[in-house]
């Protein structure tokens, strides 16, 4: 026999705990083993309610003189008979009930982001799209590094000095890689390298774009704006990110979580640079950038051609002083 319905014994958050099938009324409820539904509740009398149709064909439940009575979800009041339609919730107890038809309208599908996507359908997801980032900020780390130094460079040393940060991206995502195999058994370590990387990247080219449009705009404070709001908004975005891959958590959900931390790490530097800041100070009230030519774009000479030049230099200072000396009277 098909069923007319079903009741199902809700948990404390709501969620179902058990579902029954009704198949036909009236039936009753309570702890006794003689009820069509049982609950396991020692608040609940062994014949506490029965459920059933009357003449007009509603759905009424009807308290058997029980001790502790039935309560409606909507209402804390006892009700001696409630009217029940589909999604109609009661609480008999310390038990919540709901009775729900067949045709009860179902909440839609939800994705199953545990799932690993397809390359094309993910393209963060891919190694091949971690193995590329990885590989530009390597290149960008090594570039910066040999243009700031002004000291004789190594191959060895401007490889060396990027993997300081490389190691901390690895980490970093490999604490995210492991959150999401707790969460959604599954590492996507190449998705937060991905991730991990173009945050690196963003942050890079933020900061040079603010340096050079303060360089050529000081009144424009970039770098404090740079400070605070860019790099609030590229934290936010890599948060949302590593979520989306860590998490079954919907697109709001993130957006939420990913906006409201980098709001409250955004507002404890901005409160921070505010209390660090005197009424009296010997440091400039605005802010300069200079911006010189990288070390390695100056031409250099060796030890010896400087020696060369210098000694050059001294002998043509010699004989001018040789010849003022003999102009003299």
């Amino acid at each position: 026999m098909a069923a007319l319905g079903y009741l199902e014994i809700l948990d404390g958050k709501g969620a179902v705990s058990e579902r029954i099938a009704v198949d036909s009324f009236p039936l009753t409820i309570g702890r006794a083993y003689g009820n069509q539904v049982i609950v396991d509740d020692p608040f609940v009398c062994p014949l506490h309610l029965k459920i059933f149709q009357d003449e007009q064909g509603r759905l009424l439940a009807s308290d058997l003189d029980s001790v502790n009575g039935i309560y409606s979800a909507s209402s804390k009041d006892r009700v001696a008979q409630l009217v029940l339609q589909s999604g109609s919730q009661f609480r008999i107890g310390h038990t919540t009930l709901r009775y729900v038809s067949v045709d009860h309208p179902l909440a839609p599908t939800q994705v199953d982001r545990a799932v690993k996507a397809s390359p094309l359908a993910s393209p963060l997801a891919s190694p091949y799209a971690a193995a590329v980032a990885g590989v530009v900020l390597v290149l960008l780390l090594c570039l910066d590094a040999y243009l700031s130094s002004v000291e004789r460079v190594s191959f060895a040393r401007i490889i060396g000095e990027p993997w300081i940060t490389v190691s901390m991206l690895a980490t970093w995502a490999g604490m995210w890689a492991l959150a999401s195999r707790i969460i959604v058994s599954r590492f996507n370590f190449a998705a937060h390298v991905t991730i991990a990387c173009l945050a690196l990247l963003t942050i890079s080219a933020l900061g040079v774009v603010a340096e050079w449009t303060e360089f050529f705009l000081p009144r424009v404070p970039m770098l404090w704006i740079a400070g605070l709001f860019g790099y609030g908004a590229v934290l936010a975005a890599l948060l949302y990110g590593h979520l989306g891959a860590a998490s079954p958590l919907r697109r709001r959900s993130r957006l939420w979580a990913a906006g409201a931390i980098s709001l409250v790490v955004v507002g404890t530097s901005a409160i921070s640079d505010y209390a660090a800041r005197s009424k009296f100070s010997t440091v400039m009230a605005f802010t300069g950038v200079v911006k010189p030519i990288d070390a390695a774009w100056l031409p250099a000479t060796s030890v010896d051609e400087f020696f060369a030049g210098a000694e050059k230099i001294k002998k043509e200072l010699d004989k001018l002083a040789q010849k003022a000396k003999s102009s003299q009277p």
